[in-house]
């Protein structure tokens, strides 16, 4: 009995840690870290699915059991655009390499504004940094498409985007241009380099149109733009993009133009969308289907920020539709204030369903949970009346 007692006890302070009922929450997954700073994390498609929008239902506890206060990650300050100092240079076929100096003391950037002659070229850029300058010691950061044409359509971009670095170092190979006679750095924290979004992709060629299905996995994962590419040399085709959650209903979500010709290659979409089934509409006309097709959803980071001073691992709870959303002081704080430049990034386990979870109890009335069948019963006994009514007639007859 007594063992009984105890193992009843040591389940209900499981069920609550803190101020945190665990009950509430179908879903849990730890949050790996290293200690001693604050700490970001993506959340995923499993998050987005099984959470509310926003996530008013997240509720994070540390190693001690104790809530832990998160936000949204604040974004840094912009650095504005700074011209850097071009140390080396060299060529190998059509690729011009040139190294930038950013100095001793240097920011956080995110992107390279390239001097590029010529008004026609097509190409792109690789972008690689260390801190040493030695030629091993180079990492990749990205690759971006860059392009000049002027007649019909004027349009130009000289613009690499990448993740965000302090690299001193970094080495710029730009394919298909005649030269590179300068570089600024600058950082936009407001247009992040947009990332792949996990999907399954289906493709179905029909008469004068192509559909690509993208199954993203959980309903309501952000998606900020479709990138479609393709290996035809000339082309202009428009593009219609619609979601669901469900597979059924498909709303519109956005639409516009995919090019290439003469230099340009337009290949985005954008939207603001949060479904799981997305359905790509390329208008072919007469022409034949695109080669090579390969179509991207993308998102910009959301990252979530947890508070300073709470030991790892963390458990997230969520999947709890009548949790109100938490209030903490550290969400008003400043950005300054809450340490995020120094912050460490966690590691997301899998996810599981939470072993305490109590399903609430139904509240409904009697005649509210069996609407339904209450309608059929009085269906049914309309019938009945009638044709019993029918019959009395016909004896009458």
């Amino acid at each position: 009995m007594t063992a009984l007692v105890a193992l009843v006890v040591g389940v209900a302070a499981a069920a609550i840690a803190g101020d945190v009922d665990m009950s509430e929450f179908r879903y849990t997954r730890t949050l790996a870290a290293s200690p001693g700073a604050p700490v970001v994390f993506e959340p995923d498609g499993a998050m987005y699915g099984h959470a509310g929008v926003d996530f008013p239902d997240l509720r994070i506890v540390d190693a001690a059991g104790t809530q832990v206060p998160w936000r949204s990650a604040p974004l840094p300050e912009a650095v504005p655009l700074q011209a850097v100092e071009l140390v080396a240079r060299g060529r190998l076929g059509d690729t011009v390499s040139v190294v930038l100096d950013r100095g001793a003391n240097r920011e956080v950037v995110d992107r390279i504004v390239l001097t590029i002659p010529g008004k026609e070229f097509v190409g792109e850029v690789e972008v690689l940094g260390s801190n040493t300058g030695a030629e091993a010691s180079y990492a990749t950061l990205s690759t971006t498409p860059i392009y000049s044409v002027q007649g019909a359509v004027d349009a130009r971009s000289t613009t690499a985007v990448f993740p965000p670095t302090d690299y001193r170092f970094l080495l710029v190979r730009a394919s298909g241009v005649s030269d590179v006679t300068g570089a600024s750095v600058a950082r936009d924290p407001t247009q992040p380099r947009l990332e792949p979004v996990p999907a399954e992709t289906r493709q179905s060629d029909g008469a004068q149109r192509t559909i690509v299905r993208l199954d993203l996995g959980f309903a309501r994962v952000p998606v900020d733009s479709i990138r479609i590419r393709s290996s035809t040399d000339q082309f202009v085709r428009n593009v219609t993009v619609e979601g669901s959650n469900d597979r059924t209903a498909f709303a519109p979500l956005g639409s516009g133009e995919i090019a290439r010709f003469r230099g340009v290659e337009i290949d985005q979409i954008d939207l603001d969308a949060r479904d799981r089934f997305l359905r790509v509409v390329i208008e072919n006309g007469d022409d034949v289907p695109l080669a090579g097709l390969r179509v991207v959803a993308e998102a910009k980071p959301r990252r979530l920020l947890l508070a300073d001073g709470h030991e790892p691992p963390f458990e997230l709870y969520y999947g709890s539709p009548a949790a109100a959303p938490a209030a903490y002081d550290f969400e008003r704080l400043p950005a300054a204030a809450t340490g995020f430049e120094r912050a460490v990034e966690g590691r997301l386990g899998p996810e599981s369903v939470n072993e305490f979870f109590e399903p609430p109890a139904d509240t409904r009335t009697f005649f509210e949970r069996n609407d339904s069948a209450l309608q059929a019963l009085l269906v049914l006994a309309a019938i009945v009346v009638a044709v019993g009514g029918i019959l009395a007639l016909r004896r009458r007859a």
